[in-house]
């Protein structure tokens, strides 16, 4: 694997949400913020690793939403979800914005989702399982109340591909070795009101991780 090439994807990832998060306004649409991500990965890194999640409100409440015409208003959740490729090596990257101070419930949800991903990040080690690692980070969120909100996998590796080997998943069989590209993305999604979801892009070395994605993680507020 291209460990310099991985590296810069998720340097140019990071650039891309930087510039599409400066860029946000009230009334932009989830599709024109995705056509925004779709443009700049053609200008600044060879292209999208697969198609950018652009999330407002309620619709950050579903996973793997498909942008459409929702424009953006103060109070919505933001969640955006996007990849880029450089000389054909992958990244990937969410983050979780708010456009208003959040309430209790958000604040909690949101800190809670950084705890478990900051829990994933410091167990991943060579020789864990995916289904471990996995595990690990349900059992956090379940003894947190919300493991019924957690509703797909930690991660997946990335390389050439966005989503490959190995799973870190609750049937995973892999095991983590040096060289592994992986994300930690765990999430709290309530339906119909809002998801909150939190991923890197990382390495696994000798003796730890290293973050690939740098945007930071603090709870932010969006000025609209």
């Amino acid at each position: 694997m291209s460990f310099i090439k991985i590296r810069k994807s998720c340097q140019l990832a990071d650039k891309i949400l930087f510039e599409v998060i400066g860029n946000l306004r009230r009334g932009k649409s989830e599709i024109e913020v995705a056509a925004e991500i779709r443009k700049l990965s053609r200008t600044i890194a060879n292209g999208l690793a697969f198609p950018p999640i652009v999330a407002f409100g309620r619709n950050s409440a579903t996973p793997h939403h498909s942008p459409t015409e929702r424009r953006l208003k103060v109070g919505d959740i933001v969640k955006i979800d996007l990849g880029v490729k450089y000389e054909g090596w992958c990244s990937d990257i969410t983050r979780t914005f708010f456009t208003r101070e959040p309430s209790e419930f958000q604040e909690k949800i949101y800190n809670t989702v950084l705890a478990a991903q900051k829990l994933g990040i410091q167990k991943t080690t060579i020789g864990i399982s995916g289904k471990n690692l996995d595990t690990v980070v349900r059992d956090f969120l379940t003894k947190e109340s919300f493991g019924k909100n957690f509703i797909h996998s930690l991660g997946h590796g990335v390389g050439k591909k966005v989503h490959q080997s190995p799973k870190i998943s609750p049937k995973s069989k892999a095991i983590l070795k040096i060289g592994d590209v992986i994300t930690i993305e765990p999430g709290l999604y309530f339906k119909n009101r809002f998801g909150i979801r939190i991923e890197d892009t990382v390495l696994v070395e000798k003796d730890g991780i290293e973050i690939l994605t740098k945007f930071p993680k603090k709870l932010t507020v969006l000025e609209i």
